[in-house]
């Protein structure tokens, strides 16, 4: 006669029994009872799944702690184990677990096995499994798990488990010391909840009914599907890393949510910050609580802040500093449009910033009307927003400037923001701020649409500015940045629509002798800084006998004792005139027989730029301006 203890127990899954379970118990009883003595089990005992020599055994925890009886003992090497109550796995190698009993407890700490299937409770410590199946809940801490994880309650993460599969559950928390990989998705129907951002997830999906709890979690999530509500807390500087749509995005005070991919949510909550890239937030339904809106791309008055459905918002709403919202049909949206009139007020000295990790950079301020004019009490701010964990920012309150050093790891996109408080730690909303745009690693993002440069590379001096057109229809402006800002560094752009192109003028300036990639939306361009050049105006000119022609030459880095300037030929002869009223330099030409002759230009180090004159009877006068340069 067999033990009741050790028997599987009938077991209500809903509507009706399993017959393949059923018979499958029936099996195992059978075996059991033609294998097991009567005296194997005691009946309170629970069962304990180890090794003893190089075999696998099942038997009672009392068993386990007395002299060994093979008696008390089934050997499961390789086989399937079917229990009834609380069983724990220690090691061996089994396949196929089951654990019966809705009351019943598994705990795993080691050994290999096949799937897991509990209808109580399940805690994986450790072990290697094909899969898990608890009906009342899991707790993961460690181990392996080869394939997907499923319960109708609530799964804890609280550990470095590794997961090659999806984890599904009605309530799913990544607790705040859980370092655990999990290659699938989490799968909620009620909630998730992540308390940091050490675990590696490729995805949440919501699958439209849970809501995302994100609790002191700084930095990029995962990929976000089909959620319900996102929930931001106060201590939580968060980074999209994916398009998201959502039903509901609630921002706490000090919380913050920063995406540089589209953002469609039906409800928007503050008063948190969220920052975004201009343009690419919908709204279909409301914004309350006034949510601080923060830019990560260039903007200007004219470009569009977001978009909502007709007849839905004011204009109100959010929180924006240095502009007011203007709002314009189209189709069966609005256009929320930035408008701003201050002129006063900060203005730093990069709008982007690259950093390579442990890099430090300085940015400066200019403030207008002059700092000494404001009244007492008046403070520069500075503050930082996006990917906080990339960056530190040290203030400088007696030079107003900010050192930026890039500290974290791998990738990270950030925002410095600047502007004047008074005394009592208001904003001057009368005076304008500016902010930078920081990037570190690979941070570079492809823009939206189609855009390409007019210059591929380009040679330029200290102090040289030279204008890359990013040619596109969109408008907004791409975001900018250099890759060594201590060689080149590129300005706010400003809008362009001439002789057929249209697009986003970049002001690239060169700062030390070396060499850089500037990135543009994704695009690049090689900037080759000098540590001294010339720039020539003109390429060709043609004019009659006795004709005069000024040249233009910029200097950067050289002095003009420096330059050699003479005429190849007697058809025309050249002299120094002076400077012009913007400063450039201008050399004489003078035409004297007919002929072809050329204007040479040559530096110390022996590079030269030339412009050629055709001098010929009876000619209008005309010519072919150039950017050409000679560097030291």
């Amino acid at each position: 006669m067999v033990n009741p203890a050790l028997l599987p127990e009938k077991r209500n899954i809903g509507k009706g029994i399993n017959m393949k379970k059923f018979l499958s118990m029936l099996l195992s009883v059978a075996l059991i009872a033609v294998s097991i003595p009567v005296a194997a089990y005691a009946a309170d005992s629970d069962g304990i799944v180890d090794k003893h020599g190089a075999k696998t055994y099942l038997g009672p925890s009392s068993a386990w702690g007395a002299e060994w009886n093979e008696a008390s003992f089934r050997e499961v090497t390789n086989k399937k184990v079917s229990f009834t109550g609380n069983l724990t796995i220690k090691a061996g190698d089994i396949k196929d677990v089951e654990v019966m009993g809705s009351g019943s407890k598994l705990t795993v700490s080691g050994g290999t096995m096949g799937k897991i299937d509990c209808d109580g409770t399940a805690e994986i410590k450790g072990g290697t499994m094909s899969g898990v199946n608890a009906s009342n809940g899991l707790t993961l801490t460690s181990g392996t798990i080869k394939g997907d994880v499923e319960t109708g309650q609530k799964v804890t993460v609280n550990g470095k488990i590794t997961i090659y599969g999806s984890v599904t559950a009605q309530d799913i928390e990544v607790t705040s010391s859980s370092g655990a990989y999990i290659s699938g998705a989490l799968k909620a129907g009620n909630s998730v909840s992540l308390n940091n951002q050490n675990a590696k997830i490729k995805e949440i999906d919501g699958q439209n009914m849970a809501e995302l709890n994100l609790k002191s979690y700084k930095g990029s999530l995962p990929t976000i599907s089909n959620m319900l509500t996102i929930n931001v807390d106060g201590s939580s500087a968060v980074t999209a890393s994916g398009k998201i749509k959502a039903g509901k995005l609630v921002i706490a005070q000090k919380g913050e949510f920063t995406t540089n991919y589209p953002l469609e949510i039906d409800t928007l909550t503050g008063p948190g910050t969220l920052s975004y890239t201009a343009g690419k937030l919908t709204i279909h339904n409301a914004i309350t609580d006034k949510p601080l809106f923060s830019f990560i791309n260039p903007v200007r008055s004219g470009i569009t802040a977001f978009k909502a459905d007709r007849g839905v918002l004011t204009g109100d709403e959010p929180m924006i500093y240095d502009y007011e919202l203007e709002k314009k049909a189209s189709g069966d949206y609005e256009d929320f449009v930035l408008t701003s009139t201050l002129k006063e007020g900060v203005t730093l000295s990069n709008s982007s910033l690259y950093l390579e990790k442990g890099k430090s950079a300085t940015i400066q301020t200019t403030i207008k009307p002059a700092f000494s004019e404001f009244a007492d009490g008046t403070k520069l701010v500075w503050e930082l927003h996006g990917d906080t964990s990339a960056f530190t920012i040290s203030p400088n309150n007696e030079k107003r400037s900010c050192t930026v050093t890039a500290s974290g790891n791998g990738t990270g996109k950030a925002t410095l923001v600047a502007y004047l408080v008074d005394s009592r730690g208001t904003r001057l909303a009368d005076y304008k701020s500016d902010y930078c745009i920081l990037t570190t690693g690979s941070a570079s993002q492809s823009f939206g649409g189609s855009l390409s440069l007019d210059t591929s590379a380009v040679t330029v001096g200290k102090g040289n500015v030279y204008y890359v057109l990013a040619m596109t229809d969109s408008t907004s402006a791409p975001s900018a940045m250099s890759y060594n800002s201590e060689i080149a560094v590129v300005g706010k752009p400003s809008a362009y629509n001439k002789d057929g192109k249209k697009g986003w003028l970049y002001p690239v300036t060169g700062v030390s002798k070396g060499q850089v990639t500037i990135d543009i939306g994704g695009q690049k361009m090689i900037v080759t800084v000098a540590a001294g050049c010339i720039v020539v105006d003109t390429s060709f000119y043609t004019m009659g006998p006795g004709g005069k022609y000024y040249i233009g030459v910029k200097f950067y880095g050289l002095d003009r004792k420096g330059l050699n300037v003479h005429s190849a030929n007697s058809c025309t002869t050249v002299n120094y005139a002076g400077k012009d009223q913007k400063g450039t330099d201008l050399y004489l030409v003078e035409a004297g027989a007919e002929g072809t002759g050329y204007v040479i230009f040559e530096t110390s180090s022996g590079q030269s730029v030339q412009t050629q004159v055709v001098v010929a009877s009876g000619v209008v006068p005309h010519g072919v301006s150039g950017r050409m340069v000679a560097i030291t």
